[in-house]
C-alpha cells in the first residue's frame, strides 16, 4: 500500500519525529509504504491520501479533485476550528454532506484519564479520540457521545488529528485504527 502524506496545505508532518515517529514505525513494520509528499498533484499517484491538520485553504481545482478521484482520502481535524482546520475541511467535504463542527468533545463519564480524552468505537473496538471536533452526515465510523469520524464514498473525515501521535496511538485500539485507514480500511 503506498500512501501520501500531503506536506502543500501547511498540515503536521509525518516526518516530525516527536508526533509521529511511531506511527511511521509501524507501517513499516506492516509494509506501508508511507511518505510525505509536498506537491499536491504528486499525491493522486498514492493509493491513499492524508490530510492531517490542513491549514491552507484547498483550491477550488484541488476540490474538484479531491471529490472526484477514486482514491481513499483522509481529511483530519481538530476541535473548536483551531487554525481554520475545521472550515477548510469542511470546504471540501459540504457537497457530500459532512460536516465538522466547530466544537469540542467532551466526555466527563466515559474517557481515557481525561475528559478531552473521550472513549469512542470503531468496529466494536474502544478507541481514544483526544480533542476533537464532532462530525455531521455521512456513515459514522467511530462513534461515542458524539460521531468522530464519518466517511461518504472514498472520503473519510476526523474531528481529530491526534489519535494516532505519538502519546495516543498506543491507547486502547488507536493502532489497530491507524493501520487500518493507512491500508485503505
Amino acid at each position: 500500500m503506498l500512501v501520501a502524506w500531503d506536506k502543500s496545505h501547511g498540515e503536521f508532518l509525518i516526518e516530525d519525529y516527536y508526533y509521529f515517529s511511531k506511527l511511521k514505525k509501524y507501517a513499516k513494520m506492516e509494509g506501508i509504504v508511507l511518505e510525505q509528499v509536498e506537491s499536491f498533484d504528486e499525491l493522486w499517484k498514492y493509493d491513499v491520501i492524508i490530510f492531517n491538520y490542513p491549514e491552507e485553504e484547498f483550491s477550488k481545482d484541488e476540490i474538484e479533485i479531491i471529490i472526484n478521484s477514486n482514491k481513499k482520502v483522509i481529511l483530519l481535524a481538530y476541535y473548536s476550528n483551531i487554525d481554520g482546520v475545521a472550515k477548510n475541511i469542511n470546504k471540501v467535504v459540504s457537497r457530500l454532506g459532512i460536516k465538522v463542527e466547530y466544537d469540542v468533545v467532551v466526555d466527563e463519564e466515559r474517557n481515557d484519564g481525561d475528559p478531552m480524552f473521550p472513549l469512542a468505537f470503531w468496529k466494536e473496538k474502544e478507541v481514544v479520540m483526544p480533542c476533537s471536533a464532532s462530525i455531521k452526515g455521512g456513515e459514522p465510523i467511530v462513534s461515542g457521545k458524539k460521531v468522530f469520524a464519518s466517511k461518504k464514498d472514498n472520503i473519510t473525515v476526523f474531528g481529530t488529528c491526534v489519535f494516532w501521535d505519538n502519546y495516543s496511538i498506543n491507547r486502547k485500539n488507536n493502532k489497530e485504527l491507524a493501520l487500518s485507514i493507512l491500508k485503505g480500511y
